[in-house]
């Protein structure tokens, strides 16, 4: 699978996103306004499962403080194009230690350097909000290089649609 293959290496070059040197991103979103401080800002190489072609995404906390929780994967490309996500604790057993080193060794992410974020889906019915993560193909994120790739766990114990 494309979104299984590992991250440039660290010599390799990834090419900055244009965009004034230190300023913020402030991006209308379907979140409300986001503020997107350039050390927020993670490329992916490959986009996201059925977004292959958007590469610049910022991290940002929902506007208002709201759900401190939850945070915004925002394309910088695509106002329209934005992701709820959940950072998973890696201390928790969410995903088991074996599958995330893994994930890792394949990706060429070293373990100090690792976050990993959980796209969240949201399905509302008539009385109340069904909260979902997507635990089987989580996105890794090399924190030190600023680079992401989501990542289909071999593993098929994890569910796409994981309730919160």
């Amino acid at each position: 699978m494309l979104a299984n293959q590992s991250l440039p290496t660290q010599d390799s070059q990834v090419e900055p996103t244009p965009h004034a040197a230190g300023q913020p991103f402030v991006i209308d979103s379907r979140f409300g306004t986001l503020t997107i401080e350039t050390d927020n800002i993670i490329k992916l190489p490959n986009g996201l499962l059925g977004f292959g072609d958007h590469h610049d995404f910022g991290l940002a906390p929902l506007p208002n403080g709201q759900h401190p929780h939850f945070q915004v994967l925002q394309s910088l490309d695509e106002p329209e194009l934005a992701f709820l996500i959940a950072p998973l604790n890696l201390a928790s057993d969410s995903i088991e230690e074996l599958d995330l080193a893994e994930a890792c060794n394949n990706l060429g992410i070293s373990r100090q350097s690792l976050a990993v974020l959980l796209i969240v889906t949201v399905r509302r019915t008539e009385e109340s909000a069904e909260i979902s993560v997507n635990l089987r193909a989580p996105v890794f994120v090399d924190v030190t290089r600023k680079v992401a790739r989501q990542y289909v766990l071999p593993n098929n114990k994890y569910s796409i649609r994981h309730a919160l």
